[in-house]
């Protein structure tokens, strides 16, 4: 009984053991687990803490000029005001182009009430003299669809306006979502009749041609900036202004075109277009005795201001990029030459009924005159422009000599003009002629000139000899100061006075040159036949005449060339198509510049 006891004594003591060595296990087990949370705490926070202390560190030492500077380009603000651009003058200080102040009005939709601000749309209305029923569709149109989607509609412009006034005016209406846009524009006051000389700037502020190209460096004037800080919402912070640099004004350039004269040059143009049809034409006109320019129109033309409809071909100054053949106008070349030298003089006969002659020791064929002549002497040849006596002219004075001559006049170089894409034209050196070109290039064949080319050579027949420069600008002014002046350039002397004289005289034909009581005038009308499929065309020809007046002593020099002009019959004779521009123009500038009453 008792060992009985003992043993089940025994056996309830070892179970109690066990049951209290379980929970010991379990109890230092919980510990632990309790022991390793607090520790992986311990160690995320200490993580935590590093990576705080890291990024503190690389802000403020490792990498703070890259953050600083792009805080810095965030909140720097530096915006540009825009330079006014100088005026383009005529030499009377007409405005021929200027910058134009525009205010856009508009609407945002999202920020207008148009029901609470009802009374101040409908007096917006009348001072715009706008329909209000559209001004209400702009207040109210909120999104418009764009490639399949709507899109919210932020900015939706009413008008134009010019004057400051009249913004203030709106301004004090108060109505909500309504401001207005100032911007500057180019503006163009003579349009079609100026566009050749001005040129043009695009809608990026950039000058394209004509003078607005050219003198760029004047015209535009120097931006200024002001550098500043801006808040979240973009809006400066004035008081954290920097450095505020003003715009300097572009100078104003000065011209030496005559804005009436032009305007008479452009009249008579259309002229011609209308009863003619010409594919193209070119007009100058200048002072003999300094070169300076006083009108250039080109046919087709286009409007500065509107630019963009127009094709880019209207935009050419044909006459100085267009290279055609100057016909019989080229004879002053070879009949001054003659006269120079001494190989002629004004008795000089010629045999223009023979179809051939000799040149060095060579027959060469002549070329065909218009009708069959005899026996002319120089003032009758020159009169009636016979090419076969320009032809002997040329063959006497010799091939590299009758060059020479032609350079010496200016073709096969550029006049000087000095805008982009003028042409020098087309002159081949002696080694390139065949037997023919002696006897063809003094009738104005197998040579390409420019119109310009053609004016300043004649110009040098009223210009006592001497060949100037032409010459479109007068002088640039900023402010009150003139910081350039262009003066008058000789290129060289070409012929004597004398020579020129006595070739003034041969080219007034007293039938047909007297402008008005005791105004008379000289010159050379030209027929260039046209390359068509490598062959001369009669019925397609280049029409022009170049002359001056008055003959005795010229004050100005006038070319006007027609390309294609289109006759119901008989030949498009340049004494046909272009004289009649040439004599209107003359005698409009008369009565413009009061001369010889």
């Amino acid at each position: 009984m008792n060992g009985t006891n003992h043993r089940a004594h025994s056996e309830s003591f070892i179970v109690a053991e066990e049951k209290f060595l379980s929970r010991k296990v379990w109890a230092t087990f919980g510990m632990q687990k309790k022991n390793a949370r607090h520790l992986v705490v311990i160690c995320a926070v200490a993580l935590l803490f590093c990576v705080m202390g890291w990024r503190v560190l690389d802000l403020s030492y490792v990498r703070r000029d890259k953050y600083y500077g792009a805080l810095k380009n965030t909140r720097s603000s530096t915006a540009t005001i825009p330079a006014r651009r100088g005026n383009i003058l005529d030499r009377n200080l007409e405005v021929l182009a200027m910058d134009e102040t525009k205010i856009t009005i508009g609407v945002d939709p999202y920020a207008a009430n148009a029901d609470g601000d009802m009374s101040g749309i409908m007096t917006l209305a009348e001072i715009l003299e706008l329909d209000a029923n559209d001004i209400l569709e702009k207040f109210k149109k909120t999104r418009k669809i764009v490639d399949g989607e709507a899109k919210k509609i932020r900015w939706c412009p009413i008008c134009e306006i010019g004057s400051d006034s009249l913004h203030s005016a709106i301004g004090t209406l108060g109505i909500r979502g309504l401001y207005g846009i100032r911007n500057r524009r180019r503006m163009y006051p003579f349009a079609n009749v100026m566009a050749h000389i001005t040129g043009f700037v695009n809608f990026e502020n950039a000058p394209v041609c004509g003078v607005e190209r050219y003198v760029d460096l004047y015209l535009r004037g120097q931006d200024g900036y002001v550098e500043s800080e801006k808040d979240g919402g973009a809006r400066e912070l004035a008081q954290f202004r920097r450095k505020e640099v003003s715009a300097k004004e572009g100078s104003d350039v000065v011209l030496t075109i005559d804005a009436n004269v032009q305007r008479i040059v452009y009249d008579e143009v259309q002229k011609l277009v209308e009863k003619f049809s010409p594919k193209s034409v070119s007009a100058i006109v200048s002072t003999a005795a300094t070169g300076e320019i006083l009108a250039l129109v080109n046919y087709p033309d286009y409007d500065p201001n509107n630019y963009g409809k127009y094709p880019l071909e209207h935009m050419k100054n044909l006459a100085v990029c267009e290279i055609y053949e100057p016909g019989s106008v080229f004879k002053i070349v070879v009949t001054s030459f003659g006269l120079e030298y001494g190989l002629v003089d004004e008795n000089s006969v010629f045999d223009c009924a023979q179809s051939t002659a000799m040149n060095r020791g060579q027959k060469v064929s002549l070329p065909h005159d218009y009708k069959p002549f005899g026996q002319l002497n120089l003032i009758e040849a020159v009169r009636k422009s016979s090419n076969r006596a320009a032809a002997q002219i040329a063959m006497l004075i010799g091939e590299e000599a009758f060059y020479n001559c032609v350079r010496a006049y200016g073709f096969g170089e550029k006049a000087g003009y000095g805008f982009d894409g003028e042409s020098i034209g087309i002159l081949f050196p002696v080694s390139k002629w065949d037997a023919w070109t002696i006897t063809r290039m003094p009738m104005g064949h197998a040579i390409g000139a420019v119109p310009l080319q053609t004016h300043c050579a004649m110009s040098v027949i009223a210009n006592d000899g001497v060949l100037m420069k032409p010459n479109l600008f007068g002088c640039i002014v900023d402010g009150d100061d003139e910081i350039l002046r262009v003066d008058p350039v000789v290129r060289r002397r070409v012929i004597s006075k004398q020579t020129a004289v006595r070739l003034r005289k041969i080219l007034r034909r007293p039938e047909d040159c007297m402008l008005k009581k005791n105004v008379d005038f000289g010159g050379k009308s030209g027929t260039g036949q046209k390359i068509i499929d490598g062959h001369y065309s009669q019925e397609r020809n280049s029409s022009s005449y170049s002359g001056f007046f008055p003959v005795d002593e010229p004050k100005f020099v006038i070319t006007v060339i027609a390309d294609d002009a289109r006759v119901d019959k008989g030949v498009a004779w340049g004494s046909r198509i272009s004289l009649p521009t040439f004599k209107g123009i003359a005698l409009r500038m008369l009565k413009h510049f009061d001369m010889f009453r």
